[in-house]
């Protein structure tokens, strides 16, 4: 796993997860390399340690040769390479970056954006 540099300081919300398969294609994809089940690990371990940032799945960073991809966002660097391996050590820099939910915060279902209204 190789982490590029942060752009800004500021705490991210959200883990963008590249999932991005190329169907009938010899360019690489993070699906191809094992980014879903990354992407399933990471949203488990997220949840259970209630590490508060939310996960969203993205169909391409533009990063494909060097995927799996992840980026904490606003502003977060860049995980490169990530194997299921690499998936505790994610988790533990995010709890120390972006902090842990209450019990109370953490058990509140939160309904998406688009279902709030204006």
């Amino acid at each position: 796993m190789h982490r590029s540099k942060a752009s800004t300081e500021q705490r991210p919300r959200t883990l963008l997860i590249c999932v991005n398969r190329r169907f009938g294609s010899d360019k690489p994809s993070c699906a191809a390399r094992g980014s879903v089940e990354i992407a399933d690990a990471l949203e488990a371990g997220v949840r259970t340690r209630r590490i508060d940032i939310e996960t969203e799945r993205l169909r391409c960073f533009g990063q494909c040769p060097h995927g799996p991809n992840l980026r904490p966002a606003p502003g977060g660097s860049f995980f490169h390479r990530v194997a299921i391996e690499d998936v505790p050590s994610v988790l533990d820099t995010l709890e120390k970056t972006c902090g842990t939910r209450s019990e109370t915060a953490a058990e509140k279902p939160v309904p998406p954006l688009h279902l709030l209204g204006s």
